[in-house]
């Protein structure tokens, strides 16, 4: 018996098919199993998404409205603290977001009795090399593209008082609400589609959908904008067998989001943008391309797997 942190007979887990690409891991025969199984983890996890992440957040602001001395009523100070206007606002946010990796990794196990391990990766599991080499990438193309694109117009630098606690809180915390996002919709809602369909890249285009469309109030270049990631992002997860690279690149995006607009004292606008304009969707989006294609070279040199693997002659698989 080979019992894991995840409860139960781990042994006793089922296995995905053999030679399956990583938006086909869910799925198992008869179809109509696959499209239960789909159904319910997807409404478990939406359920969970919007019951647990405001009880995280709620918890931890609590926590720090009292130490903070209960400045004005708890719910004045949960919208400021919510919209940035508090540090811990951003620390209790990313905490809950970042929570969803641990949600959609019960979902994996419980509903399709499948190891949490295969929602990383086709090998299976996370591939922290890859990630690293991934992470280098985006932050030179990333922040190359970006300067580039402001050589006429640098970042404005006017932080607050309190700005170092605001990078230290944006270097940890980041990278892992980049994570809870990527292993929802890059990840399980990623699979979920493609165990009822036979296309990977529908799976990529409604995940890609469900991302814009949660991502609230925004207008036409900012919509366009976070769709093209969403579908740049699926088909890096597709081509590559794993959300390494995806994960590595929104951390490393936001991460700099974050303190560039930290550095111009303007985080809570930046927590609340919901406009941009077609110029910068263009330059985005095409260092979303050049980051997204130099990984899928880097991953093809260094031999990541993008398919699940064979059956040795035993039938098992390897």
């Amino acid at each position: 018996m080979k019992l894991s942190l995840w409860g139960g007979d781990t042994s006793q887990l089922e296995e995905p098919a053999p030679k399956a690409s990583y938006a086909g891991v869910l799925r198992v025969e008869p179809v109509s199993t696959s499209f239960l199984q789909a159904i319910s983890g997807i409404l478990v996890t939406l359920a969970g998404y919007a019951i647990a992440l405001p009880a995280i957040a709620w918890l931890v602001l609590r926590a720090t409205w009292f130490v903070r001395g209960r400045p004005d009523t708890f719910a004045e100070y949960r919208a400021d603290a919510l919209g940035f206007e508090y540090l811990e606002g951003m620390f209790a946010s990313h905490l809950a977001i970042g929570s969803v990796i641990i949600l959609t990794m019960l979902v994996v196990r419980y509903v399709h009795h499948i190891h949490p391990r295969w929602l990383c990766s086709v090998q299976p599991g996370f591939r922290w090399r890859f990630a690293v080499v991934c992470g280098m990438i985006a932050l030179v193309g990333l922040n190359g593209v970006y300067w580039i694109s402001n050589l006429g117009d640098p970042p404005t630098w006017n932080p607050g008082k309190d700005f170092v606690w605001w990078v230290l809180v944006i270097v940890l915390t980041a990278p892992f609400q980049a994570a809870g996002e990527e292993f929802l919709f890059r990840g399980y809602l990623l699979q979920a589609a493609g165990a009822v369909g036979r296309s990977p890249w529908l799976a990529v285009a409604i995940s890609a959908a469900v991302f814009t469309a949660l991502h609230g109030s925004q207008n036409l270049p900012l919509m366009v904008d976070r769709f093209g990631f969403g579908l740049l992002a699926g088909a890096l997860v597709v081509v590559t067998g794993g959300l390494e690279a995806a994960v590595a690149v929104h951390a490393v995006n936001n991460v700099f989001a974050f303190g560039y607009a930290a550095a111009a004292g303007g985080i809570a606008q930046a927590r609340t943008i919901e406009t941009s304009t077609w110029a910068t969707t263009g330059w985005n989006l095409l260092a979303y391309c050049l980051v997204a294609f130099v990984a899928w070279l880097v991953g093809r040199k260094m031999r990541v797997a993008t398919r699940t693997p064979g059956l040795d002659s035993g039938g098992a698989l390897r």
